[in-house]
């Protein structure tokens, strides 16, 4: 790993004494195009930063100490990398001037795209932002707390450059209606800024180090299931004719019929290589499910699986090497329907989890729990996702790693679940499972931000064509949204 040390934006350093910090970054990564270069201001507790450092086994890794850049960016950004918990190193693609950690070869993969740029805050976000999308994971470390913004000018030209051109609209309606502010020159000087990119080689920065020591690899599975006995056997099946068995299959099986009995008589007549924990029950819902499968597993890796999925009997081995080489706590996989083709390439930082396609460590499942309060409606896995991220973990999506999710047409979950709002005059919107977790797990602007762009977007579907009228009713349905969802907080927690 190579220093280099700069104070107010210039470089400190005797080989690049005096030079801009990005100048001399370009300089002494071009020099040393196979090491790991850590910038840092003098001033800046570089000691505390090193020890948090992951080990850096390949090439793909762009750490920073802590910063928000600009808390406006939540207007636009819909994603689970803003909302950073500070005691924890957290996924996200903000960075810090303090203190940055990243790859020579991803610098020097950046220099025709980034060279021009003067502003070292901007030039780290903009790298940050583009790179893991590609799938660099880039992280924040809790040491040298700063709050470095962006200037009006660069928040608006980060974002025509960085997302889509209606945001910059979306992000000057929102300085209008919520701040009472009309930024008109900066959005003016930003129309026509074209967007950034950049062209990295990611499977060669994502390579591994080679690995020969072994490692102990024992995992339990949790499934839960409801009427798909036919689907769940093809399952254990599967799960039967893997190279790496798993200790146990823990199955919950649910049935809201207080007469009904279990259907999964093959679970004790036929023979199976592992012990399968069955537990069948008259209470129905996926988030009590799985904490209670959780509770009855042992192993230290728990792969958590729906009961309509099929997949090849190197499954579990190709799930062991990635997590052999990779060093991730948390692995979800491609679950892709028939006919269904995977566009991702690589592995990359998820925004979201997948609670039927994931495969988590122990660590991760005794510092998380699916939230009772999303329970028999939706977003618990985001909401886990968010969960993880929180603990100070991260989820990793590994599209060479795919299941086929057959989207069984019986059994499931598939009968709605009738709630108390659904009687009302007025029909919160979003959903208060929705509101719940964006008021939870998001900034506040990202939720003023996620209003503004829900009450454009459904003006279209609503009979109230009179927009004064249209924006009196919004506003009483979003009423509605935080009323309901304080009340499933609360008796999530009765």
């Amino acid at each position: 790993m190579i220093s280099l040390v700069h104070h107010k934006g210039i470089a400190i350093t005797s080989n690049y004494n005096g030079l801009p910090i990005i100048e001399a970054v370009y300089k002494c990564a071009q020099e040393n195009p196979d090491n790991y270069l850590l910038v840092y201001e003098k001033t800046a507790d570089v000691d505390a930063f090193k020890a948090a450092l992951a080990e850096l086994n390949h090439r793909a890794y762009f750490f920073s100490n802590y910063n928000i850049a600009h808390p406006d960016i939540g207007y636009v950004e819909d994603s689970p990398f803003l909302n950073i918990n500070k005691k924890v190193t957290y996924p996200t693609w903000l960075k810090g001037t303090a203190i940055v950690c990243m790859h020579a070869n991803l610098i020097n993969g950046s220099v025709h795209t980034h060279a021009t740029i003067k502003n070292y805050l901007y030039w780290l976000n903009s790298i940050g932002k583009l790179s893991q999308t590609q799938g660099v994971l880039n992280y924040q470390i809790p040491t040298t707390i700063q709050n470095e913004e962006f200037k009006t000018y660069e928040l608006y030209r980060f974002v025509k450059q960085h997302y889509k051109t209606r945001w910059i609209f979306i992000l000057l309606l929102c300085h209008l209606w919520y701040e009472k502010r009309f930024p008109l020159i900066a959005f003016v000087r930003t129309i026509f800024n074209k967007k950034s990119s950049l062209k990295i080689d990611v499977n060669d920065l994502q390579a591994f180090k080679e690995i020969h020591a072994k490692a102990n690899f024992e995992y339990d599975v949790v499934i839960p299931t409801m009427g798909r006995a036919s689907y769940l056997k093809d399952v254990l099946l599967d799960l039967n004719s893997q190279k790496i068995l798993p200790n146990k299959v823990i199955v919950i099986e649910q049935n809201a019929d207080s007469h009904a009995t279990s259907d999964l008589g093959f679970v004790k007549d036929e023979q199976w290589d592992f012990e399968i924990v069955h537990e069948f029950t008259h209470i129905t819902g996926a988030c009590r499910a799985r904490n209670r499968a959780i509770t009855l597993s042992s192993a230290n890796w728990i792969l958590l699986f729906d009961d309509d999925v099929r997949f090849e009997n190197d499954f579990s081995t190709r799930i062991f090497d990635f997590i052999k080489d990779s060093k991730v706590k948390c692995v979800s996989f491609s679950c892709l329907q028939k006919g269904e083709i995977e566009k991702q390439s690589n592995y990359l930082q998820w925004p979201a989890f997948g609670s039927g396609c994931s495969m988590v460590h122990r660590e991760v499942a005794e510092s998380c729990k699916f939230d009772m309060a999303l329970e028999h409606g939706y977003g618990e896995d985001v909401d886990y996702g968010m969960q993880i991220r929180n603990a100070g973990y991260d989820v990793i999506y590994a599209s060479h790693i795919q299941m086929l999710h057959l989207k069984a047409p019986v059994g499931g979950f598939r009968k709605p679940h009738v709630f108390s709002w659904q009687e009302d005059t007025v029909l919160p919107k979003p959903s208060p499972q929705i509101m719940y977790h964006r008021s939870k797990n998001y900034t506040p602007k990202q939720l003023l931000g996620y209003k503004l762009t829900l009450f454009i977007k459904f003006y279209k579907h609503y009979s109230i064509k009179n927009p004064i009228t249209y924006y009196k009713y919004f506003k009483k349905a979003w009423s509605k949204s935080i009323y309901w969802s304080q009340k499933l907080a609360q008796d999530a927690n009765v």
